[in-house]
């Protein structure tokens, strides 16, 4: 009797255990599995503490590298090192979230800055030029990123910015002998972008982004001779890499 009564006790409290388990089973894992999901690639916003390292190419830029890291959930930092056919230029790329309606909608703010140094290409002066523009951008079931802005190019002369040097201007004489003054060079100026990009991840850890902006004189697209890149647009297309 004593051990068949310890036997249906030692029944009762596996039946116990096994119940407890199963429950603990249903609601503990889930929880587990959802705390060590990997995050989401962000080819431009970084987590705060994580960085990715990117390689680009297209116009005006045959290739350029970034180095990027997240310092806060709202705000990342690249360092910018890159050459065109003719100049190497070195800068900074500053983004801001600015709003998050929702998982799939951001606004943001991205602004290059970037330095030129001394160069023949650029009348033997170094230049500075910033694009800061604001995008709406989506973001799609499959992790793609669709995102839509517009932007300010501004770009002057080193020495003309901190007040060193004027306008260039040359002098000329005219048929009547009038000495006349002729503009050489524009030492600063300003244009506008429409920007459209797509970025999608191509593994667990890479990403491939393209963007496009026609870099425009109002509403006007602006000639290869007003601009200071070349053909009036900048594309950029590559790959980031998580580290």
């Amino acid at each position: 009797m004593k051990f068949s009564f310890c036997y249906s006790c030692f029944n009762l409290r596996n039946k116990h255990f096994l119940l407890i388990s199963i429950i603990g089973l249903l609601t503990v894992h889930p929880l587990k599995s959802q705390d060590i999901q990997k995050p989401e690639l962000d080819y431009l916003m970084q987590k705060k503490g994580s960085s990715t390292i990117g390689l680009y190419s297209g116009i005006p830029y045959v290739g350029i590298t970034e180095y990027s890291y997240g310092i806060s959930r709202h705000f990342a930092l690249g360092v910018l090192y890159g050459y065109t056919p003719v100049v190497v230029g070195y800068g900074l790329r500053i983004k801001v979230l600015i709003a998050e309606p929702d998982e799939n909608r951001r606004v943001y703010l991205k602004s290059p800055i970037l330095y030129y140094p001394k160069t023949n290409e650029l009348g033997g002066d170094p230049w500075i030029l910033a694009w800061p523009n604001i995008n709406v951008e989506w973001k799609m079931k499959n992790g793609a990123r669709f995102w839509s802005g517009l932007g300010l190019v501004g770009a002057a002369c080193v020495d003309y910015l901190f007040g060193i040097k004027d306008n260039e201007t040359t002098t000329a004489n005219d048929h009547q002998g009038n000495v006349t003054m002729a503009k050489k060079g524009i030492m600063a100026d300003l244009w506008n972008t429409i920007q459209i990009g797509y970025s999608k991840p191509v593994s667990k850890k890479m990403t491939f982004m393209a963007e496009v902006a026609p870099v425009m004189k109002g509403l006007k697209l602006s000639s290869a001779n007003q601009w200071i890149g070349g053909p009036p647009v900048i594309l950029t297309f590559g790959l980031s890499y998580s580290l």
